[in-house]
C-alpha cells in the first residue's frame, strides 16, 4: 500500500508540475547577459544562491542580424569588434540548465561597434529577408539547444509603417517554435505612442508570444504620475499616467493577455528609482509588480547596483504573491 501511495504521489507531482519553474502561469523573472558584460554577469549570478531560486529565464544577448539580413552572427563584445564565442553560449547555457532556468537566444540590432539601434538592419531581416532570417534563428537556437527566442529589435521614431511586416514576422516565427514547444518573447518600448515595437503593437502578437517585456526601466513605477508627449504629437493616451505598473498591466489585459505574460523592465544599475513615497527601493518595486501578478525583466544581469545582489532582494523576488484585489483594481483601469 505504501508503495502504491508513493507512486501515486509521484505521478501527481509530475502531473501538476510541482516544480514552480515548469508550472504553467508561473510568474517569470527574466534577465539578460549582454555581450559586453559576460564576465561581470557570471560573477553576479554566482554571488549568492538566492538568485538561482528567483531567476526563471535568461536571454543571451549575443546575436545580431547579419548585414544582409539573411542570418545571425555573433555580436561584438567590445569596440574592436571581437565577437562572442560559441564557448560563451555553452558556459551560460550549462550554468542555467543546471539550475532549471530557461535560456533564450536574444537577437538585437545594436552593438559595441555600432553604438546605435539600427532599424534598417532589423527591417532588412524581419521584412525583406523574413524567411531566411527565421530559418537562421531556428537553426541557431537548435544548434545550442536553447529554450526559445527573444526579439530585441528596436527602432526610434515614428515606425508604424513597419508594423504589419513585423507582425507577419512574429507570426511566422511563432508557428515553428510552438511546434517544437519552444518559447517566443519580445522586448517592447513602454508607451503606445512612439518607437518600435511599442505597446500599440502588442495586440498583433496575441496567441503567438509567451511574454512581452516592457522595457521602461526607471520610467516605470507604481507611484508614477508622468505623462508622455511624443515630439510633434499630442499627449499620449489623453494624458494618462501610462508608466504605472498597473496601467501597463491594464493595457495588456485589454489587449487579451494574461497578467503573468507581461514583465516590467527594471534597472539593475539603480538601487532606487521613481518619485513619491511609494516604491522607491528595489524590494518595494519588486513587491508591487509581483502583487499585480506581473513578471520582472532585469536589464541586465551584471547587477551593478548592490541592492540587486542582496539576499533580501532575491528572497522578495521568489517569495512574491499575487493579490487578487490589486489585480481586480488594475483591470478596471483598462484603457
Amino acid at each position: 500500500m505504501r508503495l502504491i501511495m508513493s507512486m501515486l504521489l509521484t505521478m501527481l507531482s509530475l502531473l501538476f508540475c510541482v516544480n514552480s519553474r515548469a508550472a504553467e502561469g508561473v510568474t517569470q523573472v527574466m534577465g539578460w547577459v549582454p555581450a559586453y558584460g559576460m564576465g561581470a554577469a557570471m560573477e553576479a549570478l554566482t554571488s549568492q544562491a538566492e538568485i538561482d531560486k528567483g531567476l526563471t529565464r535568461i536571454g543571451l544577448q549575443f546575436w545580431n542580424p547579419s548585414p544582409d539580413g539573411r542570418s545571425v552572427v555573433f555580436a561584438p563584445i567590445n569596440k574592436q569588434g571581437q565577437p562572442v564565442k560559441a564557448a560563451d553560449v555553452l558556459r551560460f547555457r550549462d550554468w542555467a540548465r543546471d539550475r532549471n532556468i530557461k535560456v533564450f537566444l536574444t537577437v538585437y540590432n545594436n552593438s559595441q561597434v555600432n553604438n546605435r539601434w539600427d532599424w534598417s538592419l532589423a527591417r532588412r531581416a524581419f521584412g525583406k529577408q523574413r524567411a531566411a532570417f527565421i530559418a537562421a534563428l531556428l537553426a541557431e537556437m537548435d544548434k545550442y539547444q536553447l529554450d526559445g527566442i527573444d526579439l530585441d529589435l528596436e527602432g526610434e521614431g515614428a515606425l508604424d509603417v513597419d508594423r504589419v511586416a513585423y507582425a507577419r514576422f512574429v507570426k511566422e516565427l511563432a508557428a515553428p517554435l510552438k511546434a517544437q514547444r519552444k518559447l517566443l518573447t519580445i522586448d517592447s518600448f513602454h508607451s503606445p505612442c512612439a518607437n518600435a515595437p511599442n505597446m500599440s503593437w502588442w495586440g498583433d502578437w496575441l496567441g503567438q508570444v509567451d511574454a512581452i517585456h516592457s522595457m521602461g526601466y526607471e520610467d516605470l513605477y507604481e507611484a508614477s504620475v508622468a505623462t508622455f508627449t511624443p515630439k510633434g504629437k499630442a499627449v499620449c493616451e489623453g494624458g494618462a499616467a501610462l508608466f504605472k505598473y498597473s496601467w501597463q498591466l491594464a493595457y495588456a489585459i485589454n489587449a487579451g493577455y494574461q497578467r503573468e505574460q507581461i514583465l516590467m523592465g527594471m534597472p539593475t544599475w539603480l538601487g532606487t528609482w521613481g518619485k513619491g513615497d511609494l516604491g522607491i527601493d528595489v524590494i518595494s518595486h519588486v513587491q508591487q509588480a509581483r502583487a499585480l501578478g506581473m513578471g520582472i525583466a532585469l536589464w541586465d544581469l551584471q547587477l551593478s547596483a548592490p541592492a540587486w545582489r542582496s539576499i533580501a532582494t532575491w528572497k522578495a523576488i521568489h517569495a512574491g504573491r499575487i493579490d487578487p484585489a490589486v489585480i481586480s483594481d488594475a483591470a478596471k483601469l483598462a484603457p
